[in-house]
């Protein structure tokens, strides 16, 4: 089974049931005691255990101090891709915090260990095994920490892992909590707490499902207040680490195992009270998680285009001409789906008095531009197609139109950080791709002598100016500069157009081959 496919409930209970609790911490307690006996133990311990129908990895970290005042501390994500592994957990305006012990036991072993384990892992999950990992204490919060990064890497198509730990620190802040609210890796994490020995530092925030365990019964919830509320006991030691959950699980008596009516009743009464001013704030977009999975697709087909050098723009181009691959097929069918999804949107928003418009708030706005600057190039490549010409002014939908509108109604300025790496970026202008198409047209009609010449340079040149300008910016994609994309194409060949007699900041950073270092971090 899927585990990501479950409720929070749902969850909790099947791995209750299931025994997988039971033999994680046996596995846990297993490398425990084998690390006890070492002479020298070093700081993360890390074992794959192959069993029948899955793979236990579990990591181990020695116990942490609370009073401690490190042991709390939050490490601000930063850097290159390089140089930051979640990187993928950093926004142009956002940047997430973890917890620094957490953080700095998972850098120590990133290279030595950790890369070969994750490559090893992402071999299991294409073969369709199933993969758990778990730690308990500080060793929980790096499998926290290895399972997101893991996730990042693993396809759609792919069954996930599933991340079990006890007793462990919270690792991110509230802004790590967003990121991960609507995501399906939120699902991938089921953290086993005992209520009364859990101590909370409220600069963390929980996510992920919790099995909260009290002394003869336990509660699935995946509600982060809730969860904060439940929580928060005193641990007398201070010291993470020392509880055992072998007799915890013991005392669990699995017919008491309830859904959320259970819990006490002014928790529950906040809960509901939360649920329904969320629902009653994001009533029109209820449907958004429909669309999540089919945007996750998109993402990944970007990712494998850019890996053969060709740019997700023209490897859709290609596919429309002649079929490519069942992949770009479905894509193809996913662009439709998110299509119709935000065109029935900006259209509902449409209908409403002007004093209610206030329907799409920050976070759906980003989603929107999101969805804009992902999905409209691949409308633009549909269009041209088909033989289309003036894209911006006559063949542009009017949903793209109004959320362009509406996310610069509110004033979001990107935060253009030249430290940034921009692999991952989207190019700011959605619409670039259809001016690329233009320039091209110009300089065939240049090359056919169809029409003015020196009108035809003229605009020529204005393109340049536009794509110098994103440059200097950092507004554009580095995907654009892939051997085989449709920009390289149309630069060659006005590269000969205006050979001997035009020269500019644009031709020299072209011609003297800068964009091979464009959007790396400086």
């Amino acid at each position: 089974m899927d585990f990501s496919s479950l409720k929070g409930f749902e969850l909790g209970k099947l791995v209750l049931s299931s025994g997988l609790l039971h033999i994680s911490w046996n596995k846990i307690s297993e490398l425990r005691a084998s690390r006890a006996h070492q002479v020298q133990t070093p700081g993360l311990g890390i074992k794959i255990f192959q069993e029948t129908k899955y793979t236990v990895v579990v990591f181990v970290a020695p116990p942490i101090n609370l009073s401690c005042p490190l042991n709390s501390a939050s490490t601000i994500l930063s850097g290159t891709k390089d140089q930051n592994p979640f990187h993928f957990l950093c926004s142009e305006k956002i940047s997430s915090s973890l917890h620094t012990p957490a953080f700095q036991l998972f850098v120590s072993a990133y290279n030595n260990n950790l890369l070969h384990l994750k490559s090893k892992l992402l071999h299991l999950l294409e073969s369709k095994e199933h993969v758990i990992i778990t730690g308990a204490a500080l060793g929980g919060s790096v499998a926290s920490l290895f399972t997101l990064w893991l996730l990042e890497t693993v396809e759609p198509t792919l069954k996930r892992p599933l991340c079990i730990t006890f007793g462990s620190p919270l690792i991110g802040d509230a802004k790590l909590q967003e990121i991960l609210e609507n995501s399906l890796r939120n699902s991938c994490f089921l953290h086993v707490a005992y209520a009364s020995q859990t101590p909370i530092n409220t600069d963390f925030k929980p996510f992920g499902t919790f099995l909260i365990c009290f002394d003869s019964e336990c509660i699935s919830i995946d509600d982060p207040e809730a969860v904060m509320e439940l929580l928060g006991g005193t641990n007398t030691d201070q010291v993470v680490g020392l509880i055992d959950y072998g007799k915890v699980l013991d005392r669990l008596d699995q017919t008491v195992m309830e859904d959320s009516r259970l819990m006490i009743d002014d928790v529950i009464s906040r809960m509901d009270e939360r649920a329904e001013k969320k629902k009653l704030r994001y009533d029109q977009l209820k449907k958004l998680n429909d669309i999540k999975i089919s945007m996750i697709y998109i993402e990944w087909y970007k990712k494998k285009s850019k890996k053969e050098k060709t740019g997700y723009y023209d490897r859709f181009k290609t596919h429309l001409a002649s079929s490519v691959s069942p992949f770009d097929i479905d894509i193809e069918k996913r662009k439709r789906e998110v299509n119709d999804y935000w065109r029935s949107l900006v259209e509902e928003v449409e209908k409403k008095p002007q004093s209610e418009k206030s329907l799409l708030k920050t976070r759906s706005l980003f989603s929107g531009n999101n969805y804009r600057r992902m999905v409209e190039p691949l409308d633009i490549a549909e269009y041209y197609h088909n033989g289309g010409r003036e894209y911006r002014a006559s063949g542009r939908s009017r949903h793209y139109v109004m959320l362009e509108k509406w996310f610069k109604e509110e004033k979001i300025e990107p935060v253009r950080c030249v430290k940034r790496d921009l692999s991952d970026f989207l190019t700011f202008d959605s619409c670039f791709w259809s001016e690329v198409e233009e320039a091209l047209i110009v300089s065939k009609c240049l090359q056919t002598q169809e029409g003015e010449r020196e009108v035809l340079l003229r605009k020529l040149v204005r393109f340049e100016e536009y794509v110098w300008e994103m440059i200097r910016k950092r507004e554009v994609s580095p995907e654009i500069f892939l051997e085989k994309s449709s920009f390289m194409k149309w630069w060659k060949e006005y590269k000969e157009i205006i050979k001997g007699f035009h020269s500019s900041h644009f031709t020299k950073f072209m011609n003297d081959r800068m964009y091979e270092s464009y959007g790396q971090a400086c």
